[in-house]
């Protein structure tokens, strides 16, 4: 189906992962979600040279393989930040408090769980859709992804966080503002 469809239902279900798990955890997952956004966008270029080289001398991988070489390029990167995704849900995070110290109750806390869960959800399929986007699309080739995007894709592509916030500062804005409302809490 349509690319949208099956983004859309990775964020509603890390979505609905925040609502078990409550917002004041799922703050510290958004903290380290945008810290590795912002690592994996500030040393991009450093990242992309090294697996290229490695594609290219590793796996012997030539400049007419340009498919198979973005493959290997989305997948590096997918992998990488699924890494940092998956350490920040299994391990120990930052909690964050609230209204004195304790988290909220219903139904604000509910609220505030749901759209911190939707938060990360936008951020993680976000970013898995826009590492498909910069490599061309190569999980078509598996018949995962159906091209071309429908008009509703084409016009959620500008909205990805990395192509809203393309420079690797404006990731460090939210992730200070989230050490600070950490610390003070």
């Amino acid at each position: 189906g349509p690319i949208e469809v099956l983004y859309s239902t990775i964020a509603i279900m890390i979505g609905l992962v925040g609502v078990a798990r409550g917002y004041a955890r799922e703050l510290g997952n958004t903290l380290v979600i945008m810290a590795g956004i912002f690592l994996l966008t500030f040393q991009e270029a450093l990242i992309l040279g090294l697996f290229r080289q490695t594609g290219e001398r590793v796996l012997n991988i030539t400049g007419e393989q340009t498919d198979l070489l973005n493959f290997f390029l989305s997948t590096a990167f997918t992998l990488i930040f699924i890494s940092i995704v998956f350490a920040s849900y299994s391990g120990r995070v930052f909690a964050f408090a609230s209204f004195g110290g304790r988290p909220a109750g219903p139904p604000h806390g509910l609220l505030l769980s749901l759209l911190v869960g939707l938060l990360n959800g936008y951020l993680i399929a976000g970013t898995l859709w826009y590492y498909q986007d910069k490599f061309g699309y190569p999980l078509q080739r598996f018949g995962l992804i159906k091209l071309p995007l429908t008009t509703t894709g084409q016009e959620l592509v500008g909205l990805l966080p990395q192509k809203i916030f393309d420079s690797p500062v404006y990731w460090m804005v939210p992730v200070a503002v989230l050490l600070i409302f950490l610390v003070r809490g």
